[in-house]
């Protein structure tokens, strides 16, 4: 294996592979799970991917058939996404490998290219992969909840920068979600700042395998990005200017070629790109970057920054000004860095960004926070808790990080004058490793928020991300001309937004409402949709609204997003500021990349037609991927199972509702008045229609009356396997068909299903080898007692429902594909 896999390596990427990445490469190909600890720059991505990649070109199918590689940032996504694809879609790649860059997608906020996580290689961030999990998915709506959870059951998982994820949060919903599915995952998790102790916690709590670049010297020497720059000893110098700080006379006096300036608060950022932009030479170019951009700026600018930071750059004499947005997912260096002091880890991933790249050298420049003018801190009255929490969090000088760990990091930085990977694991290692106990502590007691997970299953809500994957402390804002657009209708999600802390603005529209222009000025309004705010988890399905005007005791309690009037705000090249000004910039319109409404059609098909379409899918597009997935199903569930059997049974009894004669016969009565043919024998799925035509027809038939089907299918399968399996494994398959058009569905209605229908059935059942008796009538009632109520039976119940609604989808699309 060795020998081929080096092959491969080499003819992916140029290079010949590490010994690290092929110790983790042998484990994971072997079925452990590996914490990768490695720093930036050192081909983590490669080690990580290349198990996949390797085991999907050359057939193994002992290994998971889906990657699912998930990341804090969508910068990080983005960036990350955009190298794997450049070279699988290089040309010597497509020639020894076409198939491969067909397999992958990205999806993130910005890009939702796979909503369903159905390619075999997803690039996502972590929001989106936990939100499938937990079943309220960020781009899907409340009826389609359950339809990604599956996505994850059997796939390979990879976590990367998992030192950024919020410990109470993300990264203990993670932990939480690698217990349950055990072996029904691998997983590789990849670190450069993780302690020792939480290294090992990892290990020992879920026994993953550990990959450390310590362990590999001869790598060391030969990685270009660790080692030194010709005739020099070291490749990064380090000065704590602990009597001073961060100044636009320092940051001049020591430019040479290319400087980056990080700064944690986005006020001192824009302080000193300003005075910069006073003092510094015509000839040096100077950027700025930081969150309180629109993102088409941003963009742009990021752009820019690269062709003068980037790798194999020509351009010269820049200077970039920032926060922490560019820490991780901008591959970006300089030889001078001036940073104020964060928590070690924050550091680190910010020197990352100096001297980056081979053969290069960096001096560094750390300096302890300004302090707060009076006027910057925030002075609001509140009576919650964690409201006022927040705000003495906004009043601390070092926000948003720990005091107590940037000031740790101060000290423990000024006994070095140089880093190194050395020198920044002996930093991690006594900086964190008390805050990393006491994570680790809140974790477990937490029990690795296993119980908000399963109440997250229950109810699919998506109130649940603020407990289980990041609190957002943010309000967006469109700036926007009020004036202009009282008692005008608006549509409101076409503007570009910028984000800030909610406090931060509640502190500004305070100055604004004392120093307003003219009492009665509307400054802040929301979007209304008759008397509701339209700005839920849907609001993009809206079409135009109303601006009602907010006034200033209303926003503390106000969480979507804020209309502001442009004369309050000021937008620059130095980005959003507070005061009132004569530009009136307005939010600009989002780029626009809305797919054409289609009309919905349906082609008619029989019970029997539709059913086999789905079952031909499923042979087709689901099976050949899933001899992992059966294989660890039945460790999982401690004993051997025909789980291609029970999906084909799922799907032949799924609409088993639909032979209802009150579900018949408005179906019936539609397809004759639409073609003029009475055919009363026939048991349909679908009748013929087109959404353009056929709207007053389905209302005079009385169509979208039928009864609901999904309930008696369940109830029907219920009987079938509870006899022929066990009761937990009928829970499992039997809510997958409840809840196959929608997680709320929790019952059936009364029912009689006709002689004729009946044959239908058994026709099917015969072909597929399945027997049980046949349910005829029934009075509806509920279905309490199917509900799961184990982690076995949900993650049974999360893996059959994704195949059946998958199907189900592709199958009424492409009738004619799957219909043979």
């Amino acid at each position: 294996m060795k020998e081929t896999f080096n092959i491969f390596y080499k003819h992916l990427t140029g290079f010949t592979p590490y010994q690290y990445q092929i110790k983790a490469v042998e484990l994971l190909l072997s079925g452990k799970n590996v914490i990768l600890s490695v720093p930036t720059g050192a081909g983590k991505t490669w080690a990580s991917v290349m198990p996949f990649l390797y085991a999907t070109q050359n057939k193994i199918s002992d290994f998971p058939q889906k990657m699912i590689y998930s990341l804090p940032l969508r910068t990080l996504a983005n960036s990350i996404y955009n190298d794997i694809e450049a070279t699988l879609n290089k040309e010597d790649t497509q020639a020894l490998y076409p198939e491969l860059s067909k397999l992958i997608s990205i999806q993130t906020g910005e890009y939702s290219d796979d909503p369903y996580f159905e390619k075999r290689i997803i690039f996502s961030t972590i929001d989106q992969t936990l939100s499938n999990f937990l079943c309220f998915p960020l781009p899907l709506s409340q009826r389609q909840a359950n339809i990604n959870a599956g996505a994850l059951i059997g796939s390979y998982l990879i976590f990367d920068e998992f030192h950024l994820l919020e410990p109470k949060l993300s990264m203990a919903t993670s932990l939480g979600m690698i217990r349950i599915l055990k072996n029904l995952c691998h997983v590789c998790i990849m670190t450069a700042t993780l302690t020792d102790d939480y290294i090992q916690f990892i290990k020992n709590e879920l026994g993953f395998e550990v990959v450390s670049i310590n362990d590999f010297p001869e790598d060391i020497d030969k990685i270009n990005s660790l080692k030194p720059a010709e005739g020099k000893i070291i490749k990064k110098s380090v000065t704590v200017c602990s009597d001073k700080k961060i100044n636009a006379s320092d940051i001049l006096d020591k430019h040479k070629d290319k400087t980056i300036v990080i700064c944690n608060r986005v006020e001192t950022a824009q302080k000193l790109y300003l005075e910069l932009e006073k003092h510094k030479p015509k000839e040096t170019m100077l950027f700025c970057i930081h969150s309180r951009y629109f993102d088409s700026d941003r963009k742009q600018q990021e752009q820019k920054v690269k062709e003068y930071f980037g790798k194999d750059n020509k351009k010269q004499n820049a200077i970039l000004i920032a926060t922490q947005v560019i820490e991780a997912g901008m591959d970006i260096s300089c030889d001078t860095m001036h940073t104020e002091i964060s928590p070690i880890n924050s550091f680190l991933q910010r020197v990352g960004r100096c001297a980056r790249f081979a053969n290069e050298y960096g001096d560094i420049f750390v300096y302890d926070v300004l302090n707060l003018e009076e006027k910057e801190k925030i002075k609001i009255e509140t009576e919650d808790k964690d409201d006022r929490a927040e705000i003495k969090k906004l009043n601390n000088k070092y926000l948003p990080y720990s005091k107590k760990l940037c000031e740790k990091s101060l000290i423990e930085l000024s006994k070095y004058d140089s880093i190194n990977e050395n020198t920044a694991i002996a930093l991690v290692n006594t900086i964190l490793r008390e805050d990393e106990s006491q994570k680790i502590g809140n974790i477990t007691a937490n029990l690795y928020n296993i119980v908000r997970i399963r109440e997250s299953w229950n109810d699919c809500n998506k109130n649940h991300y603020k407990e289980t994957i990041r609190d957002i402390q943010g309000i967006e804002i469109v700036l926007i001309d009020l004036e202009n657009w009282k008692n005008k209708e608006i549509i409101p999600w076409k503007y570009e937004t910028i984000s800030i802390y909610k406090w931060s603005f509640i502190g500004w529209a305070k100055q604004i409402e004392q120093n307003k222009i003219a009492p009665d000025d509307w400054v802040f309004a929301k979007a209304i949709h008759g008397e509701e705010s339209v700005f839920d988890f849907e609001w993009q399905d809206k079409d135009s609204c109303f601006l009602r005007r907010l006034q200033f005791e209303e926003l503390k309690n106000h969480f979507d997003v804020v209309f502001v009037d442009n004369r309050y705000f000021d937008y620059t090249t130095a980005g959003l500021m507070v005061h009132s000004n004569d530009n009136n910039i307005s939010s600009p319109i989002k780029d626009s990349r809305e797919k054409n409404k289609q009309i919905i059609t349906y082609k008619k098909d029989t019970f029997y037609q539709h059913n086999k379409a789905l079952l031909n899918c499923f042979e087709t597009e689901f099976k050949p991927y899933l001899k992992f997935t059966f294989n660890e199903l039945d460790r999982f569930w401690g004993g051997k199972n025909d789980w291609e059997q029970l999906i084909r049974l799922t799907i032949c009894l799924h609409d088993y509702g639909k032979l209802n004669a009150a579900w018949q016969k408005p179906m019936k009565e539609f397809q004759k008045r639409k073609t003029g043919i009475d055919n009363p024998t026939e048991v349909l799925a679908h009748t013929d229609y087109d959404d353009s035509i056929d709207k007053e027809l389905a209302k005079e038939c009385r169509i979208k009356s039928k009864p609901p089907h999904a309930g008696i299918g369940a109830l029907q399968a219920y009987e079938i396997l509870y006899d022929e399996y066990s009761e937990s494994i009928a829970k499992g398959v039997c809510n997958a068909i409840l809840k196959h058009h929608s997680p709320e569905t929790k019952s059936f209605p009364d029912f009689f299903i006709s002689d004729i229908c009946i044959k239908e059935m058994e026709h099917l059942l015969m072909e597929y080898k399945i027997k049980g008796n046949l349910i005829k009538k029934e009075r509806g009632e509920l279905l309490d007692d199917i509900i799961p109520n184990n982690d076995k039976e949900w993650i049974l119940y999360f893996f059959v429902v994704r195949i059946l609604r998958l199907c189900d989808q592709k199958a009424t699309e492409s009738f004619e594909k799957y219909y043979i």
